[in-house]
């Protein structure tokens, strides 16, 4: 069943939250031995301000409803999802599937460019119809009952697809967790998957032997777990006694999730995540409580399944700082129907708020093939 949403959160909740901003406690003196950069603890320090004197949610509500969305029941999944049908000649149905720390929001400026090519100058058979799906425990989609990993996701998110809204055949693009299970997607539902695009490759279903630059590649691996993975380990040890805090203290959530944002972005393109943007994807966890939920998927499913994607698969690499970015082969042992490796431009974890039209023409040029 298939149901309208609309976002309305209560006064109630805005009173609440403007009453635990006026009483955040900033750490004082600023911890500055660790990882995190003076520039990221300002910038984090100045949007907490703007949280609590200038942001403005019922503005950004009426702009995220401006969008359809709707909540589906798939089995015993509540999911909320948006849905901008496509407005060309044949236009092609594409699910967009986020990863944490994000939301629907990082896609809101890509959708109508997707949906509807002509009204930006461009061809109309390049539209798609658009589903973006919540991950199950994320923002507007209600926590799933049973056990949760990234393959239960990818059969979800297809019987919404196919199901629900009668999509007998599809692509799909995902970033970070969304990635992950985009390529479960292509693994397991190649009947009605085209062909997928994904930001967050898998291991290779045999990840030995291992050639020089593979080696090298799973170096840089540890050393990035090393130095900025304690987030994904305490996720995925401690995810409950992390969840009091986070869903406690809205500071304690801004600076959470925005030191993601604010260091996993492109620094060529960071500068055009707004102050609106930023905040609004921290309202999405904030006033559904769903910060402790999100974190559940760290904390199963970590250990990369042993099939190979079994689908047309194109790699997209953004510019992410410091990420290690595997050789040809490893991703080849990985998508042995690999059509396509591209790099992009500019733009890092979050390409779809960071750089929309490349976003949107590494879309159409990945699933260009499938049509028809």
């Amino acid at each position: 069943m298939i149901e309208p949403f609309h976002i309305a959160v209560a006064d109630e909740v805005l009173e609440d939250l403007a009453a635990r901003l006026e009483r955040a406690r900033p750490p004082s003196p600023p911890i500055l031995d660790g990882g995190e950069s003076p520039e990221t603890v300002e910038r984090i320090e100045d949007l907490v301000a703007y949280w609590r004197s200038g942001y403005d949610w019922r503005a950004q509500e009426a702009r995220l409803n401006a969008v359809p969305h709707f909540r589906a029941a798939v089995g015993d999944a509540r999911i909320h999802f948006v849905h901008v049908p496509g407005s060309g000649p044949d236009p092609l149905p594409l699910l967009l599937a986020n990863g944490w720390p994000s939301s629907f929001v990082e896609y809101l400026g890509v959708l109508d460019r997707l949906a509807d090519p002509a009204a930006y100058g461009d061809d109309p058979a390049d539209a798609f119809s658009v589903v973006v799906p919540a991950l199950p425990g994320y923002g507007f989609s209600a926590p799933y009952p049973g056990r949760l990993d990234r393959a239960t996701i990818a059969g979800l998110f297809d019987r919404l697809m196919a199901d629900g809204l009668g999509y007998a055949s599809y692509v799909a693009h995902g970033d970070d967790i969304g990635g992950g299970v985009v390529n479960r997607l292509g693994m397991y539902h190649a009947g009605t998957v085209r062909a997928i695009q994904t930001t967050n490759w898998t291991r290779p279903p045999d990840p030995t032997p291992r050639t020089p630059e593979e080696e090298a590649y799973v170096a840089g691996e540890r050393r990035w777990e090393r130095t900025r993975g304690a987030y994904a380990h305490v996720q995925a040890t401690r995810p409950q006694i992390l969840a009091y805090g986070l869903n406690d203290s809205p500071a304690g959530l801004a600076a959470w999730v925005l030191e993601k944002w604010l260091t996993w972005s492109d620094p060529a393109t960071r500068g055009r995540l707004t102050d609106d943007d930023l905040l609004t994807n921290v309202m999405t966890y904030w006033v559904t409580g769903s910060i402790g939920a999100s974190s559940r998927l760290y904390a199963v499913d970590s250990a990369p399944p042993d099939d190979a994607v079994a689908v047309p698969s194109s790699l997209l690499l953004t510019r992410e700082p410091e990420l290690p970015i595997p050789p040809e082969s490893w991703l080849r042992r990985a998508y042995p129907r690999m059509t396509r490796l591209a790099t992009a431009d500019e733009g890092g974890h979050f390409l779809a708020l960071e750089s929309p039209e490349h976003f949107v023409r590494q879309v159409r040029e990945a699933f260009r093939p499938y049509r028809g």
